[in-house]
């Protein structure tokens, strides 16, 4: 991902969690990233080691992590907001955007943005979601998307990676970035040539002149983000094509009889 990643909107000064209640962050704030940390997160490991090590805790988390009680799919979900989005920075953030923890760290920061900022997001939702009826209904944010429903859907979105179809949990979160990133570039177009009409200080006209600017970067961003989930998700659907061609008609019985569970294993262990 090219430029500077950065959160498109504002950052309040509490979290909502997974389970929709409120609460402030006790351990470290995220941070954000330049766009060569987001793709390579610089480090002293060895650059192969570091990347089989982004794999291995990728595919370990969802095996792990899928099958589990709502408590525990729960605290998944809200891992960042108790320990901050860089502890998965370090983990997934150099990995290719269209591999498996590149996808869960894109999933996993955007959440991270949702949340700190839900009134910024939910603007650019209502948005965009004008300009893509389908992609707003496959990403399943209710109308009018309020600040909690995006909260709560891009939560939910997340926790399909433990209890559901994990190419569907992309794809849902794709279409989320998309509408935003939508928003984002709609918000721009009707701004043009208000800067001066801006009431305030000079401090206040010159942060609106800023954020102005910075808007079809974010949008640019949030594309991206959309464009490589949707391309994990479409791998993930051809290793379980492949999978299930590789076993050929005669052993069709033999694969309905394996737990939903199995097939996730074999599936991440060929990804």
């Amino acid at each position: 991902m090219n430029g500077t990643l950065e959160n498109p909107m504002s950052t309040p000064a509490t979290s909502t969690g997974a389970s929709g209640r409120s609460r402030h962050r006790t351990h470290h704030r995220p941070v954000l990233y330049s766009a060569e940390k987001f793709e390579r997160h610089e480090g002293g490991m060895d650059p192969a080691a570091r990347e089989e090590a982004a794999h291995a805790s990728a595919r370990i988390l969802l095996m792990r992590g899928r099958g589990t009680d709502e408590q525990m799919t729960e605290r998944l979900v809200s891992f960042t907001d108790d320990y901050g989005i860089e502890m998965l920075a370090e983990l997934w953030s150099h990995a290719s955007a269209h591999s498996l923890p590149g996808a869960l760290w894109r999933m996993y920061w955007l959440r991270d943005v949702v949340h700190r900022s839900p009134r910024g997001v939910s603007r650019a939702f209502e948005l965009g979601m004008a300009e893509d009826y389908r992609s707003h209904v496959v990403a399943g944010v209710p109308d009018p998307p309020s600040a909690d429903e995006v909260v709560r859907t891009i939560d939910e979105i997340l926790a399909g990676l433990y209890t559901g179809d994990m190419d569907i949990a992309m794809e849902r979160c794709a279409a989320f970035a998309h509408v935003v990133a939508l928003g984002i570039r709609t918000d721009y177009a009707r701004s043009a040539g208000q800067d001066s009409s801006v009431p305030g200080s000079h401090e206040v006209k010159r942060e609106a002149v800023e954020r102005r600017a910075r808007l079809p970067r974010q949008a640019q961003q949030m594309e991206q983000i959309a464009h490589d989930l949707e391309a994990v998700a479409a791998q993930l659907r051809a290793v379980e094509a492949g999978q299930q061609q590789a076993n050929g008609a005669s052993a069709a019985d033999s694969a309905q009889e394996k737990s939903a569970q199995e097939k996730t294993q074999t599936n991440l262990e060929a990804f």
